[in-house]
């Protein structure tokens, strides 16, 4: 059921697009969901390296503020997790929120990757998957990116 529902707000925000990239380029669907990507994989370096200042201009300062926290407490998120070598499988623009009262664009899109995961026990990789749900904010003529949700 979950697949379902992810199809039909991919579909809503496809057609939502249609009408505002007439209106306003940044909501060209395209650049969003590359941005999306490119932002994806600096994150990952970034925390494979421990060095998260180096994508501080790609985040709000809330959302900065919170993966800095998360790195203080774990020492690195991706070790946590186990993440190793991820790859984007899927990307995609789910919701789409013009501005109104006061609140400025913003569009959250999914992230399907593919990983590698170290198995302690039989000291080999295999393969996980697992998704991560991004929010952005517009700031300008270019998006931040504003919430992280990750799902194992």
């Amino acid at each position: 059921m979950k697949l379902f529902w992810t199809s039909i707000k991919i579909s809503i925000a496809g057609a939502k697009l249609s009408h505002l990239v007439q209106k306003d380029k940044i909501w060209d669907h395209g650049s969003m969901a590359e941005q999306a990507r490119i932002i994806f994989y600096l994150v990952q370096k970034a925390l494979i390296n421990g060095n998260i200042d180096m994508i501080e201009k790609y985040m709000t300062a809330s959302c900065f503020e919170k993966l800095q926290r998360e790195m203080n407490q774990t020492g690195d998120v991706n070790k946590v997790f186990g993440i190793k070598e991820p790859v984007i499988k899927e990307l995609a623009v789910i919701e789409v929120y013009p501005a109104k009262n006061n609140k400025s664009d913003r569009f959250t899109a999914i992230i399907k990757v593919d990983t590698k995961i170290k198995n302690e026990m039989v000291d080999n990789d295999h393969l996980k998957q697992f998704s991560v749900r991004w929010s952005f904010i517009r700031q300008g003529d270019w998006w931040l990116l504003d919430r992280i949700e990750w799902h194992f």
